[in-house]
This record gives structure tokens, sequence and C-alpha cells, in this order.
């Protein structure tokens, strides 16, 4: 359950804006959305960090690139270090938003610095599928590059400070918020000896030191305890310390005397009093787990841990009926809501889950979304059969949609072929350079495909046409030079897959931005978040496929293997991936549909909305 207060620009301030969800244990949790300003300060701030780790990388290799060349390594060991560089270079650029988002509780280092966490809109922690999903819609929302236009302006106006990968993903960005220091126990000195606005001055300072720079918290403080004339006149962290000591003894005697200590009411008083202790073994469990981890935590402390959390949750709810102060309701949601996050986390995958989900998941999924891949393998096929006649019956129009390069890669075909040559001269020593380059670019062109789903599949429809018009111009134009052979030995081995795979991807963004056209019965919002979640699945089955297309492109395809050995990898290749995508994951889909006859037509009727929830 969530609930959005504020407006945009037009009502409430954004800085005024609130998530609130209520968490599986009926407890109402706030967060404050953060702006486009600190966002973008955390992209750029990001944006830094990556920069840098890009520079390490570069000068790291050319370092272990020369101690290999000074230790006589031969030069295949040189170019798999390079094909290894440029992986690493694509996996950094793409993968560093998603990796830190998914394994680091939704922070970048960015966004740590200024307090700022991805979740999910139900107030969960962001999960995988969804850091993946935010994280490559990011090349649409970063429009026009690099002014991120496009998201700022949806993340200004909409309620919700959501950019569109927010929306395909269902998260928000939240600032976090710190949890103020309850005042210490102290025995009972007697009678307060400040006056209420004397020590609200004191708990002001006690609550708030640690948002201020060192600098300004020693001048502070040095002011202060002049002003209260107590011990530590000297100033600086001396003056600090004396002024945290004031304010633990004053607070222990108006307690004790039943004087409000910024509580809020008498009730939250001792609401306070009596929860302290364990609201402290929380919260030094809490921090124990958020840096090291709670599944790093021993099986009775995360028992413990778990228990604490429902009193805690309990205790918010009830500090809440006790009217209890600004600061100590703050305390106690930003605790509650990081122990929310820790629990209720997602489970890593294991490897065998992994494999699960290519070997069943993946092709069950193809199948049911099957009308998006033939529409998208339309829009590829079709542009190429068109284009294809064209330059065939009229060679001379191959100049408006082929290169000029592949045209004249055409023209001597013949002559090369006589000479031994074949479609692509790659060495040997530089084919896993080549292979590298192969697998990061077609998964790049896939990821562009995808996103561009969001814009109501229209993005995804041009890169489809555009790459069909090429794909036909150029066997058109080897077609009319009588080279057809020539590139079908070296295009089929791994073509095969790399094209199935780009009708894949294509469907997965036509079926993305089928959400906002065609939404069916629910709201475009959640269309988009449902859909984008099995877009996603999709994808991530085709970077499997790219990357097997890739080794075969690199290794095979332009090797010196002979034409009939080449043709025959491709047909092999067909004998596997179609049975494996038609048959795919058929029994469990048979074990659905005897449990919905099992379990009667009125489950039957809802097994589809079941599965959905499941897979939300």
């Amino acid at each position: 359950m969530t609930d959005v207060s504020g407006s945009g620009p037009g009502g409430t301030a954004l800085r005024d804006r609130h998530l609130q969800i209520e968490t599986p244990e009926q407890v109402a949790v706030g967060y404050e959305l953060a702006g486009p300003g600190s966002r973008f300060a955390a992209f750029l701030l990001d944006g830094v960090v990556l920069v840098a780790a890009l520079i390490l990388l570069v000068v790291g290799v050319f370092m272990v690139g020369a101690a290999m060349t000074s230790a006589g390594l031969p030069l295949p060991a040189l170019s798999v270090l390079m094909a290894v560089s440029l992986f690493l270079v694509f996996v950094l650029v793409w993968g560093y938003f998603i990796w830190f988002e998914a394994f680091r509780q939704g922070q970048t280092p960015g966004k740590a610095w200024l307090g700022l966490r991805v979740v999910q809109d139900n107030g969960f922690p962001v999960t995988l599928r969804g850091a993946v999903i935010r994280n490559l819609l990011r090349v649409v929302d970063i429009q026009p590059m690099p002014s991120c236009l496009v998201g700022g302006v949806f993340i200004l106006f909409h309620p919700r400070a959501q950019r569109p990968g927010d929306l395909a993903a269902g998260t928000v960005v939240v600032r976090e918020r710190r949890g103020g220091a309850f005042p210490e126990e102290a025995p009972d000195r007697g009678p307060p000896r400040l006056t209420q606005a004397e020590y609200d001055l004191l708990r002001s300072y006690a609550l708030r030191r640690d948002d201020l720079e060192p600098s300004a918290r020693r001048r502070l403080a040095t002011r202060l305890i002049q002003h209260f004339g107590g011990p530590g006149e000297g100033g600086g962290d001396e003056a600090d310390a004396s002024l945290l000591r004031l304010y633990a003894e004053e607070s222990g005697r108006r307690m004790a005397s039943g004087v409000d200590v910024g509580s809020g009411s008498p009730a939250a008083a001792t609401l306070l009093r009596h929860q302290r202790p364990r609201w402290e073994e929380y919260r030094g469990l809490l921090e124990e787990a958020e840096s090291q981890g709670l599944a790093s935590l021993p099986e009775e402390k995360v028992s413990r841990f778990a228990a604490l959390y429902r009193e805690v949750a309990a205790d918010l709810a009830r500090a809440r009926t006790y009217r209890a102060s600004p600061e100590l309701l703050s305390t106690l949601e930003r605790w509650v809501g990081t122990g929310h996050n820790l629990l209720y986390s997602a489970p890593r995958k294991t490897v065998r889950q992994a494999w699960r989900w290519f070997s069943r998941d993946f092709p069950a999924l193809s199948r049911r979304r099957a009308p998006a891949i033939f529409l998208a393998a339309l829009l590829l096929f079709g542009p190429a059969l068109v284009s294809f006649g064209v330059v065939v019956e009229n060679p001379g129009r191959a100049a408006a949609i082929v290169p000029a390069g592949m045209i004249a890669h055409a023209e001597t075909a013949e002559e090369r072929e006589a000479e031994g040559g074949r479609y692509a001269e790659v060495p040997e020593v530089f084919m896993p350079i080549f292979s590298s380059q192969i697998i990061t670019n077609n998964v790049q062109v896939t990821f562009l495909a995808f996103a561009g789903g969001v814009l109501a599949g229209l993005g995804t429809a041009w890169i489809l046409i555009l790459n069909g018009v090429l794909l036909g111009g150029v066997a058109g134009i080897f077609q009319a030079q009588g080279q057809s052979l020539h590139l079908w030995a070296f295009v089929l081995p791994h073509g095969v897959i790399e094209l199935t795979a780009i009708c894949i991807a294509g469907g997965a963004g036509l079926w993305l931005g089928s959400a906002l056209v065609v939404p069916g019965r629910r709201t475009r919002r959640d269309a988009l978040v449902d859909r984008g979640g099995e877009a996603v699945s999709l994808l991530g089955g085709t970077v499997i496929l790219l990357l097997v297309a890739g080794l075969i492109e690199g290794f095979i395809s332009p090797s010196v293997l002979p034409d009939q050995v080449k043709l025959a990898v491709g047909l092999l290749t067909a004998m596997v991936l179609f049975p494996f995508l038609s048959l795919g994951g058929r029994e469990g889909e048979m074990e659905t549909e005897e449990a919905a006859v099992v379990a009667g037509p009125e489950t039957a009727s809802t097994g589809g909305s079941v599965r959905l929830a499941r897979r939300g």
C-alpha cells in the first residue's frame, strides 16, 4: 500500500513530496522523495567514479601488457588480454549502476554520498530485475545526451518523482533520514536546572550535530558551552563532549521529574523510557547488519534481529498514537524502514536457479510472448526482403542504403575467392579481440532495442527496420554480384542464433511498449511494471544467446574451414536452438495447467493474475 503526499511544481514543493508505504506488519513508513537536483548531482559523482575506474582499468591493462611483453609471452596471450579488457570496459559501463543498486541496497557511491537510495515503489528493497530495467532505460532518460533533460522533466512533474526508467521498473529514489540519538539514562540528580528554552536549544544541537561539518560543529559547540557555562570552555571537541554530557544529565533529571524530554506527550516519554533498552539493542544489530550484511550474521542474531524489528515496528505504531515528537518518530521510522529493507530483500540466486530460469522459464516466456516476437521478426525481415529485392533489381540503388565499404567488399568478393580469400580476413591470433568486439556490439544493440520500447515501441521498431534494411541491402548486393554463398558461408554459422536473439530482444521492447498503447484492464503504470519484468527476462536470455553467437562469429565464421562445414554449423545451431525454444519449460507449463484443473474453474480463471502476482 502506497500513498504520495505533495505534488509537482504547481502544488506542494518538490522537496516536500513523500511516499508512504505500509509494511507487512501493517505499520506505515514514510520516505521523502529525492528531487532532480540531488539525483543529477549523484549521477555526476557516479560519472566521476566510473571514469576513474575506466582510467584505472586502461592503465592496469597497459601495465599488464607491458609486463607480458617484457616476459616474452607470445602474441596470442596479448590478444586474449585485449579481448578481456574490451569486455570488461563494456561490463563496467553498462553494469556499474546495475551492480551497485542491485547488490548494495540500492545505493551507488554517488547516491550514498548524497544520502539517496533506490527502493521499489511498494517500499521493498530494489530487486535485480528493477535495477536492470531502470538502468538500461537510462539511455532514454539522459537524452539529449548528456543533459538528462528527459529524466529531469519527468522527475520534476511526476507525483512520485519517477523518470521513465523508474516507471518501467516500479522504483523510486528516496532520501535517507538520519535517526537522532535518544537521551542516555542518567541517575536522578534532582530537578531540572535548565529552562525549557535552554533545554530545547541543547536538544536541538545533540540531535543535529551529526549533520554538521566538523569545523562548524566545533565552532558552534564552543559558543554553546560558553552560553551554558559548563566545563570544557576550551572549545572544540572538548566542548562538544561536555555538551553531550550536559544533555544526558539534564535529560535524566527531566525524565525522573516527569518533565518532557522531547519525546512528545508524557505517554510517549514513558514508552521511550521503558522500550529504550530494546531499541538500543535493535540499533546495534541494525548497524551490524548494514555494515556486514544480514546473511553474514549468525542465525541467533538474525532471529533476534527479526524479533526486535517486529517489536520496534509495533512501538512505532504506538508512538504515533501517543503523539510522540517528530524527532522520535523520525528515528523509529528510519530504523523500521532500514530493517524492513534488510529483512525483505530478495535472496541471492544460485547457479542452479539461474540455469533453471534459462532452460525452462526463458523458452516458456518466449512462447507466451510469441506475437510480439513475430511482430519484431516482421519489422526486421520485412524491410530486409524489400531492400533485397530493390538492390537485386537495380544494384545502383545499393549506395543509398549500404555503406560504400560493403559495396566494394561485394564487388571484389569474386577476386578474393579466386585467390583463396574469405568474407572476413581475421588472423587467428586476433580472433579473441574480434569475438569480444562482436559480442559487446550485438549486446549493446539489443539493449538499445529494448530501451526503445519505453517510447511506446517506436524506438524498438525504428532500430529493427534500420537493421533489416541494411541486412537486405547487403544480401542484395552480394546476390547481384553472384557471391551469395561467399556471404552466407560467413553469416549462417552465427546468424541463426544472432538473428533469432535480435527478434526476441525486439519482441521484448515491443512488449514493453505495448503497456503504453494497449494496457488492457490494468493501468498503464501497472502494465508497464509487469511487462517490463517479462521483457527484461527475455532480454537476459538473448544476452546469453548473443554470447554464444559472438564466440561462433569470432572463431568459426572467419576461419579457414570449408564453406560446407560452416553451413553445417549453421544448420546444427538451428537444430539445437529452435527445439530448445519450442520445447523448453513445457513440463512446468503442464504442471501449472494440471494444478489449475485440480483446483477448479474459479482458480483456473484467476490463474493468470496469480502468476502475475508471483512474478511481481
